[in-house]
């Protein structure tokens, strides 16, 4: 029992039976470790999230504009990655980076995005009214 060492910096434990760091700082650094493993994809997503956000602000300065997807990917865009999505009546859909968001389009071949910022209509979206009766569960 008397060789008990605080497991973040290796100093001998003094006090308490029960005591399990040296410190407060100690035991501040241990559990400030163990939140960050927990939470580190939630970050990482966050990051790439913000990234894409950033890039859609730079290339939509007054609200709406096309850009070529090459330009968005040039500039580190990841498609893979969005907050949320928004179908238009016209079955069009929008996926967006928080207040900003894009579409998708072809024009003769070349493939473009038409960048928007986020409206308010499009708060109000409910993903089940797109369900077809042949998807709703037997009773």
């Amino acid at each position: 029992m008397a060789n008990r060492k605080c497991p973040v910096c290796g100093n001998p434990l003094t006090g308490r039976i029960d005591r399990k760091y040296c410190s407060d700082q100690c035991r501040y650094l241990e559990n400030n470790k163990n939140k960050y493993d927990a939470e580190r994809p939630i970050l990482e997503i966050n990051r790439r999230l913000r990234k894409n956000r950033a890039i859609l602000k730079a290339l939509c300065p007054i609200g709406k504009s096309t850009v070529r997807k090459e330009v968005m990917v040039a500039m580190g865009y990841d498609m893979t990655i969005f907050s949320s999505l928004f179908l238009t009546t016209k079955k069009q859909v929008y996926y967006l980076c928080y207040d900003y968001g894009f579409t998708p389009l072809k024009e003769k071949g070349v493939e473009k995005a038409l960048i928007i910022t986020k409206q308010d209509y499009m708060n109000t979206w409910d993903p089940w009214k797109f369900v077809n009766k042949n998807n709703e569960a037997n009773k």
